[in-house]
């Protein structure tokens, strides 16, 4: 039996949903003997430490992580977890009862298998728009029927980070690249930004060591929605970021070493379907290239910290 660590990253959380997260994990099937439970205050205004009770687990603690952004805080729970396996929740996941079991029983049955996330279902306070079925990805849905894995970037079998069960080796790597690469900080929300892309760079990195990644149907996981997130502005400005994280992952693949920029075949795409389009579709271009503009004003922005950090002091 592999042991395993839980691990929630939160900053200033909802405290019903993390209530409910809570239970989700109070109620797994697998002995609590047999996981860890760590809990990462991303340097919430209110410390974590005030309205959560742990007591009810015999090994969990509150680990501050003090620098802002996701990608720090999933940084310093790999530093911190002592077990075999890393399950990664949110503060607004639900796990069913048997997650963690099926965890264990997945990684011990497939030892290529170096990260994994399942099935995710919305519960959405108050309805989406009617347009946004096709896109419910954008907010960490997977409504998976068919279990997908690959030993190559795939977005069927690719994991998101909600839910995400992955060996200590491909986290260790993943500690190792943040050292030789630091350009991966720039991935990943901070505070209230909505940048993604730490998922993927975790894939990623589970590749290059040879392992596979997937998605798998036996993992179930509830995904609590607020209403504010299915508000068409918050979901346009949300693929907005979504588009930025997707040049920020590329340049953070060749190291920052090459400008972003945007292909002309791709400014006629977007043209073609900007004229073709329906109204929703012409929205979603005119996002994507704000979501470009975005990313090389981050890059701008995080280069120029890079060159404030590693100035010589004055005499």
């Amino acid at each position: 039996m592999l042991h395993i660590s839980v691990a929630i990253c939160t900053h200033n959380p909802r405290l019903d949903y993390m209530s409910r997260a809570l239970d989700g994990l109070k109620s797994q099937t697998l002995p609590v003997s047999q996981w860890e439970f760590l809990l990462i205050d991303n340097a919430s205004e209110v410390p974590v430490s005030r309205s959560v009770d742990l007591a009810w687990h015999p090994n969990a603690r509150v680990v501050v992580e003090s620098k802002l952004g996701i990608t720090s805080a999933r940084i310093r729970a790999m530093r911190e977890f002592a077990g075999d396996l890393l399950v990664f929740l949110d503060d607004d996941n639900v796990m069913a009862p048997d997650y963690l079991q099926r965890c264990s029983e997945l990684f011990a049955e497939r030892p290529d298998l170096g990260a994994a996330s399942g099935c995710i279902m919305p519960e959405y306070e108050a309805p989406p728009p009617v347009w946004f079925g096709p896109y419910e990805s954008w907010i960490a849905v997977r409504r998976i029927t068919k279990s997908a894995w690959s030993n190559f970037n795939d977005p069927r079998s690719e994991p998101v980070t909600a839910g995400m069960c992955l060996r200590r080796t491909v986290a260790e790597a993943h500690v190792s690249e943040s050292v030789s690469n630091p350009t991966q900080y720039i991935l990943g929300s901070r505070g209230s930004s909505l940048l993604r892309g730490e998922d993927v760079a975790l894939s990623k990195i589970a590749l290059k060591r040879g392992y596979t990644v997937g998605q798998f149907t036996q993992l179930h996981l509830l995904h609590l929605i607020p209403k504010r997130r299915v508000e068409p502005e918050y979901l346009f400005d949300l693929y907005c970021h979504l588009c930025a994280s997707g040049h920020l992952i590329s340049w953070v693949d060749d190291a920052g070493r090459q400008p972003i920029r945007l292909g002309w075949r791709a400014l006629l795409r977007a043209a073609y379907r900007f004229v073709k389009g329906n109204n929703i579709q012409r929205r979603l271009v005119i996002e994507e290239l704000r979501g470009f503009r975005l990313a090389r004003a981050i890059v701008k922005d995080w280069s120029g910290e890079q060159r404030l950090v590693t100035l010589p002091q004055k005499a």
